[in-house]
């Protein structure tokens, strides 16, 4: 009796798709998921592109969401710039993007960092913000 009724209660969970025999259910779609990929908003990620392409993109990580660009000098040769973006979201807002700026002056023929100025951060940002809600509208006034 024991015998049948777990039986039965196992058949049940098989014909009703249960989860839990997952590896004997032919219903169960478990092995058959796939982790989503992340797709960054795609205006900020064109906008961030075009901006700091006059640098020369050194990394570009679309999955991450990152960019990087090569050091690019100045005019006087004395300092160089490097900036990171990290676009954190699929969504259009200014709180999905991320910039770093990254500064070296050239100091008896040797690199060395400078303190990260923040402003130039928040700057670098709304230019790329600015970029990002122009294609925005453009694919508004397509549609």
């Amino acid at each position: 009796m024991k015998h049948r009724l777990c039986l039965i209660g196992f058949l049940c969970c098989l014909a009703g798709g249960c989860a839990w025999p997952s590896w004997l259910n032919p219903l169960s779609d478990e092995g058959e998921k796939t982790a989503a990929v992340f797709e960054p908003n795609r205006f900020l990620w064109q906008a961030a592109k075009e901006k700091l392409a006059f640098m020369g993109i050194a990394k570009e990580n679309k999955e991450a969401g990152t960019l990087e660009t090569q050091w690019h000098e100045t005019d006087g040769n004395k300092e160089a710039f490097k900036i990171e973006a990290k676009v954190l979201s699929t969504q259009l807002r200014s709180d999905c993007l991320q910039v770093t700026v990254f500064k070296r002056r050239l100091s008896n023929g040797v690199w060395v960092d400078v303190e990260p100025n923040l402003r130039l951060d928040q700057e670098v940002e709304n230019v790329i913000l600015k970029q990002a809600k122009v294609l925005y509208r453009r694919s508004m006034a397509l549609e």
